[in-house]
């Protein structure tokens, strides 16, 4: 009886042991300092240069390959415009940024989009 309860045991804490890849928290209002380095250049490499890269800007709506040129973009009101507002980018069959990312886009660019 002992053998098949600690049996048991194990079985139940080896199983709730298990875990699963956890989201990327929201951050809180936005007290925490986005760092374009490494917070939010990362997703726009990965997300957004498939169409934001170095062709006539006329074609793409600007070059994020290039921090000066996602600033741009920043300062003149299209990123907020399109992701926020619009709600437009990406297009439909393109990667979305998660509502983590777009958290984090809405933080730096209330922080002044630093080039951290």
């Amino acid at each position: 009886m002992r053998k098949l309860l600690l049996l048991t045991i194990v079985s139940a804490l080896a199983i709730t042991s298990c875990t699963f890849e956890k989201a990327v928290p929201l951050p809180a209002g936005c007290n925490t300092t986005m760092y374009y380095s490494t917070d939010i250049k990362p997703f726009i490499d990965a997300k957004c240069v498939t169409c934001h890269s170095n062709v006539p800007s006329y074609m793409n709506g600007g070059d994020f390959t290039d921090f000066s040129l996602l600033q741009e973009k920043v300062n003149d009101g299209s990123v907020v415009d399109r992701v926020f507002n619009k709600k437009d980018m990406a297009p439909i069959g393109y990667d979305q940024l998660t509502e983590a990312e777009k958290s984090m886009l809405r933080c730096w660019i209330e922080q002044g989009a630093p080039n951290n």
